[in-house]
């Protein structure tokens, strides 16, 4: 990725995290989270052990002790209560955690390292570009979708980047878009989202929208919306006028909400640079090569 962006980033999450000020939640322990539980004086009782997909832990001679879905402090007092009950007098337990398996995200795309990564728990998304290593070039867009019930051990869904550009949800997956142009080229740190574990992100080039160019071209439908362009841009887009098109008569039609503005062009003018105030089109606009009567 380029310094000059990195640097922007950099810039971006400070501004951002003075902002703003991440909550220090408790951390709920999900399953494969490997955790290590110390016992004051009690080195044959202090152990480093995995959460087993039951969401218990394994700790000798107390068997399966429940683990999932509480946070290192109430697994800490469990295990206290448990080992006071005949088997160290006034025990002092720690518990920490080592490796934070059970939270996972997944990112791809337009990204430097596209994978799975551990996120601990929710992050700016500024935050995660660091993680993956920035965003390539192209990256326009960004997608996320994120489970509706997590649990203690959300995980990604395994969804494919066509499934991902719809914006509407469904009863399992809520769907976010962010608008990476705005937050990387404008600094509108309301896109700096709040990604959690479980979410899956997919980096998209370009922005998704699309304007069409029909009638009297070699390849008319609809064309992506990258940026601001003009009539005359449009239909090179289209690769070109066919010979029958009338350029002296093209239509644009611009939708404003439930309006819609109707725009005559004389393409021709244009080209010979008797006229130069070509138009302007935005996402949505129509634009109509008509036939010739000739």
């Amino acid at each position: 990725m380029k310094i000059k962006t990195l640097v922007t980033l950099a810039l971006l999450l400070l501004t951002a995290s003075r902002e703003s000020s991440a909550g220090d939640d408790k951390y709920v322990i999900g399953r494969e989270d490997v955790l290590v539980v110390a016992v004051w004086q009690s080195p044959e009782l202090s152990k480093t052990v995995t959460v087993e997909q039951d969401g218990s832990i394994d700790y000798g001679f107390l068997g399966a002790v429940p683990a999932a879905g509480l946070s290192p402090d109430q697994l800490r007092d469990d295990l206290a209560k448990k080992l006071a009950s005949g088997y160290v007098k006034d025990p002092k337990v720690d518990v920490s955690v080592k490796e934070y398996n059970s939270k996972k995200i997944l990112v791809f795309g337009e990204v430097e390292k596209p994978g799975l990564y551990r996120l601990k728990k929710e992050a700016p998304l500024l935050e995660l570009f660091f993680l993956v290593g920035g965003v390539k070039p192209d990256a326009k867009r960004l997608t996320v979708i994120r489970p509706t019930e997590q649990g203690d051990s959300p995980m990604p869904a395994a969804l494919n980047p066509e499934d991902m550009a719809s914006d509407e949800s469904d009863a399992e997956h809520t769907v976010r878009e962010v608008d990476l142009i705005a937050l990387l080229s404008k600094g509108d740190l309301s896109q700096n989202i709040m990604v959690y574990p479980g979410d899956t992100i997919y980096v998209a080039s370009g922005t998704g929208e699309k304007f069409y160019v029909l009638g009297q071209v070699n390849s008319p439908g609809p064309i992506e919306w990258t940026g601001e362009i003009t009539v005359l841009e449009a239909i090179k887009l289209a690769e070109g006028p066919t010979d029958q098109a009338a350029l002296n008569r093209i239509i644009v039609r611009k939708n404003h909400g439930a309006r819609q503005e109707e725009i005559r062009v004389n393409m021709t003018e244009i080209m010979r640079g008797t006229k130069k105030d070509d138009v302007l089109i935005a996402p949505d606009t129509v634009i109509i090569v008509p036939r010739s009567w000739v």
